[in-house]
């Protein structure tokens, strides 16, 4: 499971000029203050080496809500979102629907295909040290790059920042099975 805030990103900006280090901000609408971070590791090859300004060029359909559900609140999450990167990139291509949600399930369970177009989509991961895993995925956030590029990731660079990025992945993915093999869990049954 992964906090997904797609949908609330306003702007931010992103700066892994640093090797090994991606620090930033993102700005979620509800929110007084925007999410600090300062992430160990690097974006992937297409971003890496930059500074990055992201904005919103369009609405994001948010979410569909389950009307039996409570509104969603976010005050469990951290404005520090500091941690590990994932795997963050601009050159993602996603199948982009203008369609609802839900209008998307009901065509594609009658066999029908709904229409969409590929775009390009930013895909931004982390493991924050206090909210575990996050990913924002859009096609409808622009990223600029700003200034020089200061540094590449060599091809050997890039095997090695996947790996930590699969580490990372395998790490979370420990914590939430040992969090659901807790006893706490079921003595709350």
């Amino acid at each position: 499971m992964a906090w997904r805030p797609s949908h609330l990103v306003l702007a931010g900006e992103l700066d892994n000029t640093t090797f090994g280090w991606t620090i930033g901000w993102l700005q979620l609408e509800g929110f007084d203050q925007p999410l600090r971070f300062k992430w160990l590791g690097n974006c992937h090859p297409d971003l890496a080496g930059w500074r990055l300004r992201i904005h919103r060029v369009e609405p994001e359909r948010p979410p569909d809500d389950n009307e039996d559900e409570p509104p969603r609140t976010y005050a469990h999450i951290d404005l520090d979102q500091s941690g590990h990167v994932g795997d963050i990139t601009a050159d993602q291509m996603v199948k982009h629907f203008e369609l609802p949600v839900n209008e998307v399930a009901r065509r594609l369970m009658e066999g029908k295909r709904p229409p969409f177009s590929w775009r390009k989509c930013l895909y931004l991961e982390w493991f924050s040290n206090t909210n575990g895993r996050a990913v924002v995925q859009s096609t409808c956030l622009a990223v600029e790059r700003i200034g020089r590029r200061s540094f590449e990731l060599t091809e050997q660079q890039w095997r090695e920042q996947a790996s930590q990025n699969a580490e990372q992945m395998d790490y979370f993915m420990t914590q939430i099975g040992d969090a659901l093999d807790s006893p706490e869990l079921e003595e709350d049954e």
